[in-house]
């Protein structure tokens, strides 16, 4: 957002509202002024664009043409993430003095600086997702980076090369990134590719030593070596300054952020983002959205957070055998005992959002009912102990054991708080009677105060004969006696008259006024004192975060664990065995996402794979379009991704080498935004893997060179095969399917290369797709059949048929040959043939006996000179 000078204006107020403009020039203040948030001038402009609001000018004084716009303060969170997301900085400035308690202008002040990597409103944020706001500091040719939840908790702090920033950063993918102010990123690949909001901080903010400081004083350690991230110096600044930045720029606070997750490259599978897009793990190629993705068939969780860490994981799968092992058992414990798993779930289901509840209690955003839902949420542990302890397993003891004592906040919400709580701790009634003696005698002081007030009504009705008099409220004249037109002779002498109405007249008298400043005042002292309770109960909680947020995440895990099991059991997948050999050796697999979305009436078919790096590295599979082959390498894919997150996978048996490295070529399209064509996407992709892939990858290739020309496509395609074959530091299990048939050849030069094809069945001109993989070179490509069923004209069917036919018959290595001319008329021997077919065609030889099909066959003969 530009920075937008503020035009003085002449009222106290305008004169307020322009100072807190001045230090906030590049945000959209929205100034508190009553029960409103107004904006001025340009921001109310752009205010009333974005969130399609009447847009109004002052009426009075000096302001007099200011345009404003404004919506009430209980909208603020309708309102807000539609700022945000619509890409500007919010500074919200509240009135922080009590109107009534003051004379002139009321004191306000900027509280908050929402931004779209801080916002943590219920409205703008997804429950199964996460927030991250980032920080780059660059040195050299190195990168460091932290990026922080703040709705959570969160911090991730790594280093990399700046030009492995994007894949980094993708993982994440930051809806915010703050930068220092000499950095220029806008040709940056890593923002082109992620475009996220950027914010910028003085350069003098992104040092070690600052950093490091800031960090030591917020986590109270003498050394930030006990959470393994003391040598990442550049990421160790880059979370300095994301603190000092919320903390100082945007007047918020991090007191519940407990720990540091340094990201480790060792340990975890490499995938980059053709692989993550080709596999359609998050996004479907062809809607963009998530139906039909890996995502929306295995988020079955029950709660947000472990939604939210089932992502996590799908981006950063394990390479270490012992840790998926451990994921594995346990999940195998949940598929043995059915009756457990069920609970488990079932246990899980009525735990909230424990991470973002201690989120809003950070804010001090928190209502009442959050507190209530966190002292539910903990309560459930001691069940899922129990439940944990009733299977002799011990894996499943390992968790339980791991589980922190929370007691204590449970217990101070309970003997703190009512059972039943309001929505907002201004409705009252929030805190038991004992909690506070103050707070006990202006309850009785409020509820004695209605009594009098009730008796008050029938006192006066038998004083003055007025039998329907009656004792009223409003929020503009308080309390108030109300006696009908009629009988309006009664009113006694000590009555002030306040208000007539059509039908009735309204009254006052001091002794009614008297006792209502009592009773009102008893409220607002109410509201004051719980309010202050409240915030001593919350920060009490904020003391004991870490053990809160421990507790969280051993039910994320459990979450997703449970959801494996679930779905092995639901859709019968078996546990993988994992080894550190390159193999792969999978019986029936199947594609989880294609299976699931099939109708009922309708079966997979499925695949088995044998693979050996040091026998059979590479398969080479050839077949039609539409039998299968795209679908069978995405299903592999898939299969080694859910092994080593620690799920089960879609097969009857899987042995499942570990892979270091994913890479997928599946499919290109043109990035024409990026100035890129198909076959520069594809070269690109191809020249990643090559670069990259180790012996322990995988690779799945799916028609290389098919975006340039026919030989020039076979060349590379041949060229790239033999240098996977051949040189041994990139001698990775390969997948390749093609429609080039001259790779076939490849299997008696290369000796780790077998040949399969997609098998199809020929029926005269139809043919049937199998789905099968078999050994051996395919012999057709079908290509004219599936245009057939594609629906394709008649006329151009039959000219493709020519046009094959002269080449299959013609000299095809030097590529030159032109086919014969289209001809609309048929030739005499075609015509000859023609009719004798359609004679033929109308002989029933079912009703006849072979001397008389003989005879008639004769007889056709003659007729047509055969």
């Amino acid at each position: 957002m530009t920075k937008k000078t503020v035009a003085p204006q002449g009222t106290p107020l305008m004169r307020q509202y322009e100072d807190v403009k001045r230090q906030y020039s590049d945000a959209i203040v929205l100034f508190r002024m009553g029960d409103f948030y107004e904006t001025f001038s340009d921001d109310a402009v752009t205010t009333a664009k974005v969130l399609g609001i009447v847009l109004t000018k002052r009426s009075n004084g000096a302001a007099g043409n200011v345009p404003l716009a404004g919506f009430p303060y209980h909208a603020l969170d309708n309102y807000l993430h539609k700022l945000v997301n619509a890409g500007h900085r919010v500074a919200i400035c509240e009135q922080v003095e009590d109107p009534k308690l003051t004379k002139g202008i009321v004191k306000r002040e900027v509280i908050e600086v929402v931004t779209p990597g801080t916002i943590t409103s219920d409205a703008a944020l997804n429950e199964k997702t996460n927030q991250f706001l980032a920080c780059i500091h660059f040195h050299g040719d190195a990168a460091g980076y932290a990026v922080l939840d703040q709705s959570t908790g969160e911090l991730f702090i790594g280093e990399c090369l700046a030009s492995n920033l994007t894949e980094a950063l993708r993982k994440y993918t930051p809806r915010e990134v703050l930068l220092g102010s000499n950095v220029v990123y806008s040709t940056s690949v890593w923002y082109r590719e992620l475009r996220p909001f950027v914010s910028t901080v003085e350069d003098w903010v992104l040092s070690f030593n600052q950093g490091q400081r800031i960090l030591i004083e917020h986590f109270k350690v003498r050394t930030l070596k006990g959470f393994g991230c003391a040598d990442l110096e550049l990421g160790i600044t880059a979370a300095g300054a994301i603190f000092y930045h919320v903390k100082n720029s945007l007047s918020g606070s991090l007191t519940h952020v407990t720990s540091i997750s340094p990201v480790a490259d060792e340990g975890i599978m490499e995938l980059d983002s053709f692989t993550l897009r080709n596999l359609e793990v998050f996004k479907s190629l062809a809607t963009q959205g998530t139906h039909g993705t890996l995502i929306d068939l295995l988020d079955e969780t029950v709660t947000n957070g472990g939604g939210r860490l089932l992502k996590q994981w799908l981006t950063r799968p394990l390479t270490d055998t012992k840790k998926l092992n451990d994921r594995l058992n346990i999940v195998a414990g949940f598929v043995s005992n059915k009756r457990q798993l069920q609970q488990c779930r079932s246990i899980l289901e009525d735990i909230m959002d424990i991470e973002r509840i201690l989120g809003k209690i950070n804010q001090s955003k928190a209502s009442p009912r959050d507190l209530i839902g966190l002292k539910q949420s903990l309560n459930k542990i001691p069940e899922l102990k129990k439940l944990l302890g009733s299977v002799d397993n011990n894996h499943w003891s390992k968790v339980s054991e791991k589980f922190a004592d929370t007691n204590s906040v449970c217990a101070l919400v309970a003997e703190q708080l009512n059972d039943e709580v309001p929505a907002q701790i201004q409705q009252g009634n929030v805190f038991r009677a004992g909690v506070d003696k103050k707070l006990d005698e202006l309850r009785q002081l409020a509820a004695g105060g209605k009594q009098w007030i009730a008796d008050m009504e029938k006192e006066e009705r038998q004083r003055t004969g007025i039998n329907r008099l009656k004792v009223g409220f409003n929020k503009v004249f308080g309390y108030y006696l109300e006696v009908s037109k009629a009988q309006q002779d009664n009113v006694p002498e000590n009555y002030i008259r306040k208000q007539t109405l059509v039908n009735s007249e309204r009254y006052i008298t001091e002794e009614l006024k008297e006792y209502e400043e009592k009773v009102l005042s008893a409220e607002e002292d109410i509201i004051a004192i719980e309010t202050e309770l409240f915030a001593n109960c919350c920060q009490k909680i904020l003391d004991q975060a870490g053990p809160i947020q421990t507790n969280a995440k051993i039910l994320n895990r459990l979450d997703v664990l449970s959801t494996f099991a679930h779905l092995a059991v639901q859709k019968k997948y078996c546990k993988p065995i994992l080894l550190e050999d390159a193999v792969l050796d999978v019986f029936d697999g199947r594609h989880p996402v294609v299976e699931y979305l099939l109708p009922a009436s309708e079966r997979f078919v499925g695949n088995d794979l044998q693979m050996d790096v040091t026998k059979s590295q590479i398969h080479l599979i050839t077949g039609p379009n539409m039998a299968g082959k795209s679908t069978y390498l995405r299903q592999i894919g898939l299969l080694v991704l859910m092994a080593q997150v620690g799920c089960y996978v879609p097969a009857k048996k899987a042995a499942i080498g570990i892979v270091d490295r994913l890479f997928t070529r599946v499919g290109a399209s043109d990035n024409l935004a990026g100035g890129e064509s198909t076959f520069l996407v594809e070269m690109i992709e191809a020249a990643n893997i090559l670069n990259n892939a180790t012996p322990q990858s995988l690779i799945l290739l799916d028609e290389i060179g098919r975006g340039t020309a026919t030989f020039d496509g076979l060349s590379l395609a041949w060229a790239i095969t033999e240098y996977l074959h051949n040189y041994a530091n990139v001698a990775a299990r390969t997948l390749f399917a093609t429609h080039y048939h001259e790779l076939t050849e490849l299997e008696h030069t290369l000796k780790r290369l077998d040949n399969y094809h997609a098998a199809v069945e020929e029926f005269g001109d139809q043919i049937i797709f199998l789905k099968k993989i078999s050994p051996g070179p395919g012999d057709k490509s079908y290509g004219i059949h599936v245009a057939q069923m594609a629906g394709l004209p008649k006329s151009v069917l039959s000219r493709a048929k020519e046009i094959l036919n002269h080449h299959l018959e013609s000299d095809t290595q030097t590529g030159t040959s032109v086919p014969p001319e289209a001809s609309n008329q048929l030739s005499m021997f075609e015509r000859q043939e023609a009719a004798f077919k359609k004679d033929l065609d109308k002989v029933d030889i079912n009703k006849m006996t072979p001397m008389e099909a003989l005879q008639k066959l004769d007889e056709l003969k003659r007729k047509h000179g055969l």
